[in-house]
């Protein structure tokens, strides 16, 4: 893979796990119901950015 592809994999998958994380704490600080099913699947697309944020950090201190 190229640096730039792991590099914009890293950045993709760092703002995805932020913006789900901001999302899901900001809701549950300001007392807002967010309904059952967004919360799981906000849940799984922070494991799933954070498994490309694993493996693109480990190609990219390889490299």
């Amino acid at each position: 893979m190229s640096k730039n592809r792991i590099n914009l994999l890293w950045s993709i998958s760092l703002l995805a796990i932020s913006v789900t994380t901001i999302t899901i704490s900001t809701s549950s600080i300001a007392a807002i119901k967010l309904p059952d099913m967004l919360k799981r699947c906000l849940g799984v697309i922070e494991l799933i950015s954070l498994f490309v944020l694993v493996y693109s950090s480990i190609k990219k201190n390889t490299q």
